[in-house]
Order: structure tokens, then C-alpha cells, then sequence
């Protein structure tokens, strides 16, 4: 089995990387400047190219129409012509949508010196290296943040989710409480109550049960499947189904929670019921490949080989760091070869 099922919740909080989506147009073909709506304004910096406020004015049309790689060309071209800190900003802001990390560092590296006063460019530096997997450099750069003020609960957690990335658990709690102190956050609750859920430190049971608690509106699922999670690991597989029942109820598209159901009853013996619940998983989401690789377990407990080696391929084909389906598939096709 890959290793712990985390909460959706927190699996969405440590994607370090940039996402972008923007026409894939060769960013070196300017000839959309001709085209309308950009062509007037394209005539005004023809005619009148140190004029930084055309270019702030193309920029943002070329933002509206998903030509980002142009807008960033202008509003460096604005910069370079007027390189005031409200301008620094958006050439920032800009390079974040583009996903161009690099080119973020170093222009932010240099706009801390220009402008020390200014806590959002350390901070957006901060974010930089992370997007561009300097996870070191990033935890110092938050300590800076931190060093000028204590009180930042943003930088506390921040810095928290990078010591969990870098697998120090115990720095990454200390962090994490800290924020949670100064800003008593549900995303703050969750992820603190999914990391003690998986060392089976029972105030991931307090924490999902505030959260439950502040959910007027009864439709999260989160803090059901986290104490889902705490029952598992601590042998209360009992308890675990009531969690992961009620998750499925406030979320039938809930993946995870039926793979979890569906181990339970595997590892109870109930193969039947354990297979049912990994085809429901596999009918939330044809793409999710714990879903196919426990259908291969259970299969191959049956000895219907066939079947299995079929599961264990297809988790393969949809994760290919998936070694354990890959382990699976060759084991069964012993079986099958003799």
C-alpha cells in the first residue's frame, strides 16, 4: 500500500508548484498586438514608446484576454521605464501568474534591498523560492519574517507546511500551533488534526470536533474522514467506519473515504464488502489509482489473477511512482505463468 491517505485539504496545501493556465500561444509571436482590442493602444507606444502608462494600459488588456506572457513583457517594459515600488508590484504579481519562479527570485532578491520597508517583497520571496523548490532557502526567508514580526501567523504557518514538506514533523507542529494560537483558523485546525490523526496523538479528535463544531452550515466532510483516519491508527476500526460513513454522506464524491471502508473490510477478511467499496471508489473517480490497486488486492485474494493483474495495471497507468501495483502486477503474473 503507497504511503498514509491524506486529507484533501492539506494534500492541496503542499503542491508547491505554479499552476497556469494561459493560451498557449509562442510567447515570442507578438503579431496578437496588431490584432484588436490591442492594435489602437499598439499605434500609441509606436508612436509614443516611453509612455509608461500605455504599457500599463496593453498589460491589463492582454491580462483580460489570457496573453500573460505579453502582459509581462509590458509591465517589465513599464518598470524599466518607471521602476517605482507600485510597479515592482505588479511585475511581481505578474511573474507568480506566469509560474516563472526564477525570474521571481532574482527580481525579488533585489527589490528587498531596494525597498526594506516593504514586508510583502520578503514575503513574496518567501513563496518564490518555494514554487521554485529552494525549500531551505524559503524557511529562511520566513525567518526573517518572523525575526521582524512574531505575531505573522501567516509566516508561522507558512513556514509550518514547509518543515512538513521537509518531513520534520516536530518543527512543522511547533509552527503550525503557533499560527493556530495567534489565528485560530479552520485551515489551521485541519491540518494540525490531519498530521496528529496520522501519529495517533488523539487532539486530531479536538481539533476536527472544533471544526465540526464552527460548521453551521453541517457540510464538511474534512474533520469526519481526519478522525476517520485517527480510529484507523489507533485499531478503533469500528469508530473509523461511523467517521468515514458520515464523510461519505456530506460527500459522496469522497474517494478517499471509501478506499479507507474498503481496507477495513479487507484486512477484517470481508472481501466482498471490501471490493464493493473500492468499485465505488473507482465510479467516484476513474482516475484514481488506489481505487484499482486495492480492487488487484482483493482480486488476487480470490485468486481471480486475470482480474487482478487488469487492477494493478491500470494503477500503474495512472501513477507511475505507484511501485506497489507494479509489485502486484509481477506477482500475479508469476501465478499466471505457471
Amino acid at each position: 500500500m503507497k504511503s498514509g491517505l491524506i486529507s484533501p485539504v492539506l494534500a492541496g496545501l503542499i503542491l508547491l508548484g505554479a499552476c497556469n493556465n494561459q493560451e498557449t500561444r509562442d510567447p515570442e509571436d507578438r503579431s496578437v498586438l496588431l490584432e484588436e482590442p490591442y492594435r489602437e493602444i499598439t499605434d500609441s507606444i509606436n508612436n509614443d514608446p516611453k509612455n509608461a502608462t500605455l504599457y500599463e494600459r496593453r498589460a491589463a488588456l492582454l491580462t483580460e484576454g489570457g496573453q500573460l506572457d505579453l502582459a509581462e513583457a509590458d509591465l517589465l517594459k513599464r518598470y524599466e521605464l518607471e521602476p517605482s515600488e507600485k510597479n515592482a508590484e505588479q511585475l511581481v504579481n505578474m511573474l507568480f501568474m506566469t509560474g516563472k519562479s526564477r525570474e521571481a527570485v532574482r527580481l525579488l532578491d533585489k527589490l528587498i534591498k531596494e525597498y526594506p520597508q516593504n514586508p510583502q517583497f520578503q514575503r513574496r520571496y518567501s513563496e518564490a523560492l518555494t514554487n521554485n523548490g529552494q525549500i531551505s532557502a524559503a524557511i529562511s526567508s520566513f525567518d526573517q519574517i518572523l525575526a521582524t514580526d512574531s505575531t505573522d501567523f501567516e509566516a508561522w504557518f507558512e513556514r509550518g507546511l514547509l518543515y512538513l514538506e521537509e518531513k520534520d514533523t516536530a518543527k512543522a507542529v511547533q509552527d503550525l500551533e503557533r499560527s493556530f494560537r495567534l489565528q485560530p483558523l479552520q485551515l489551521s485546525a485541519l491540518t494540525l488534526a490531519n498530521i496528529y490523526a496520522e501519529t495517533k496523538n488523539a487532539r486530531a479528535i479536538q481539533l476536527a470536533d472544533l471544526v465540526i463544531s464552527r460548521d453551521s452550515t453541517r457540510e464538511m466532510a474534512d474533520p469526519y474522514f481526519i478522525k476517520g483516519i485517527y480510529y484507523v491508527n489507533t485499531g478503533q476500526p469500528s469508530k473509523a467506519l461511523d467517521m468515514f460513513n458520515a464523510c461519505i454522506r456530506l460527500n459522496w464524491k469522497f474517494q478517499e473515504a471509501y478506499v479507507e471502508k474498503g481496507i477495513i473490510y479487507f484486512e477484517a477478511g470481508n472481501l466482498d464488502e471490501a471490493l464493493q467499496q473500492f468499485k465505488l471508489a473507482a465510479t467516484v473517480s476513474n482516475t484514481y489509482p488506489e481505487a484499482y490497486y486495492w480492487q488487484g488486492r482483493c482480486y488476487e485474494a480470490l485468486n481471480m489473477n486475470e482480474e487482478a493483474l487488469a487492477n494493478y495495471r491500470r494503477a500503474y497507468a495512472l501513477d507511475r511512482e505507484f511501485h506497489e501495483a507494479v509489485e502486484g502486477a509481477a506477482r500475479v503474473e508469476g501465478k499466471i505463468s505457471k
